[in-house]
């Protein structure tokens, strides 16, 4: 006898072998900063109950070209997991899963409407009747488009305007990534077209905070745009309801300065979401931390392996010798171990000294040389020794760079995920230093009892984030490495964007989740 068909409300983690009829609403792809590729989707049935669902990496080829938005299916067996997003597409408790036994059967079921929305009115919105964690479906009508930046990179391209709808009421909206460059296009080529009435699907919002408005904003991929969709039934009635009230195209308030390029500074970018610290300050870190500091390269400090480490050949992950094969963390297998250096290096900012590690791709920025080719090099001169540190290394001391790195409370050293060897910058970062110089001092009684010595509050300066009002995504250094044994690009986030770019604005910050979906990776850290 076959399982009867259940209702997504009923969905709990109680069993797996769960059979639903649902229709999808919504699909998009997340792609990790490992260049992993998994789905997600949203999904609704007769009782217009919602329901997210993961396809992994594994099996995407599979289902891939078997989900289509609009369709309807029966569908059954799934992994079920706790709705634990960062930014949830449905307020339901529990996600799926897709899993090797899911089926996946393509049905007309006509009980099921062809579209159905997760609407909050503009009022709603402005009266704060709304979940910041819980993303919404949001329909409106364009009244001034106030700026757009729109760069080669579509990830760092950006519009801004105001939404209005049968309230009257008005909200700032920020789009990013291709989601701006697609209404930026819209806008230059349907002048012709009138008033744009527009539809977010999967939209965030976001609270008001010091200068900041209150913002819509898209959550990267997993936000849907809909321009003038007629055949969308709420579009259409908004639509000729604000005919009115909506100007046009070619009217002075949708006029707008397109700006092709980045209007932030090299400084900007390098000290965006970092704190500007003294290795003095450093000392007094609790918690995980992203800093920027100006540091004299000293000497090579000698640890428990030599100037490189056996890298995959496919991430940079350090490999081990199992069953004859090399195997990295992620599992990934490697005929042959690729050499990528790790040097610790005891810098000095003139008051202080601390140990850094420098990673493979800085290390070759420094060198002019990769690892393996040094390491082939000293092979063919018969002087091969893997703990000793070859003479080139050296050019890599005595130089004074601006480095941001990462503070770990478990860590005697520094992670270096980016450096400016640039003099004028450093000197910038130096007087944004001297601003904070008020910090970790010790403060010494007036009275003659030496107990009474104490040290005042220890609190690291002032997050440079916070004053840099214009801290640019476009990139923090010229890459964010990903080391063997520690991945930065988690260094300050629990989200995994589809591909990792940062917000354009501290205003913007929460907007830079690619995917509503929360990857938290596991860091395994050599000792």
């Amino acid at each position: 006898m076959a399982r009867p068909i259940e209702y997504i409300s009923s969905i709990d983690d109680s069993k797996d072998l769960w059979k639903v009829a649902v229709r999808c609403k919504h699909l998009w792809s997340v792609t990790s900063s490992q260049n992993r590729e998994h789905l997600e989707m949203i999904m609704f049935d007769s009782k217009l109950d919602l329901i997210q669902a993961i396809v992994p990496s594994y099996l995407v080829s599979k289902f891939k070209t078997q989900v289509e938005v609009g369709c309807s299916y029966i569908m059954q067996n799934f992994k079920v997991s706790s709705n634990d997003f960062s930014f949830k597409s449905t307020d339901h408790k529990f996600k799926l899963i897709f899993c090797g036994s899911t089926s996946v059967k393509k049905v007309q079921l006509s009980e099921i409407p062809l579209n159905h929305l997760k609407l909050i009115g503009i009022n709603a919105i402005i009266e704060g009747k709304y979940r910041t964690n819980l993303l919404y479906d949001i329909i409106g009508g364009v009244t001034e488009i106030s700026q757009a930046q729109i760069i080669p990179d579509n990830n760092k391209s950006k519009i801004v305007f105001s939404l209005t709808d049968l309230s009257k009421h008005h909200v700032q909206c920020t789009l990013w990534g291709k989601l701006a460059v697609q209404l930026n296009e819209y806008y230059t080529t349907h002048k012709a077209d009138g008033s744009i009435v527009l539809l977010l699907m999967n939209a965030r919002i976001k609270e008001p905070q010091g200068n900041y408005p209150l913002n819509v904003s898209n959550a990267w991929n997993g936000t849907k745009l809909l321009i003038n969709d007629l055949s969308i039934e709420e579009v259409k009635n908004l639509k000729e309801k604000l005919k009115d009230d909506l100007p046009t195209l070619s009217s002075s308030s949708m006029k707008m300065e397109t700006t092709n390029t980045s209007i932030f500074s090299d400084l900007d970018k390098f000290v965006w979401k970092a704190e500007v610290l003294s290795l003095s300050d450093i000392a007094y870190l609790q918690t995980e931390t992203t800093c920027v500091i100006v540091a004299t390269l000293e000497k090579f400090e000698c640890g428990q392996s030599g100037w490189y480490y056996d890298g995959c050949s496919e991430c940079t992950k350090s490999v081990t010798l199992k069953d004859g094969k090399f195997m990295c963390y992620s599992k990934h297998i490697s005929s042959e171990p690729v050499p990528r250096f790790k040097l610790e290096v005891l810098a000095s900012d003139g008051k202080l000294k601390y140990k850094f590690v420098f990673w493979d791709v800085d290390c070759v920025k420094l060198i002019g040389k990769s690892a393996l080719q040094m390491k082939l090099d000293l092979m063919e001169t018969g002087d091969f020794d893997p703990l000793e540190f070859p003479y080139e290394l050296d050019v890599m001391l005595k130089k004074e760079l601006a480095i941001r790195a990462v503070f770990q409370p478990n860590k005697a050293s520094l992670s270096v995920i980016g450096f400016k060897p640039d003099e004028v910058l450093r000197t910038k970062i130096k007087e944004m230093f001297k601003c904070e110089e008020h910090t970790s001092k010790i403060v010494v009684s007036t009275d003659d009892t030496r107990d009474d010595m104490h040290t005042s509050s220890c609190t690291p300066t002032i997050s440079t984030s916070e004053k840099q009002s214009h801290a640019d995504p476009q990139t923090v250094s010229d890459h964010i490495s990903i080391t063997a044994d520690y991945d930065p690009s988690v260094a300050n986030s629990a989200l995994t964007p589809s591909k990792r770019s940062i917000p354009e604005t501290v205003e913007e910050l929460d907007s830079a989740q690619l995917s509503s979906t929360k990857i938290i990776r596991d860091i395994k850290l050599e000792k």
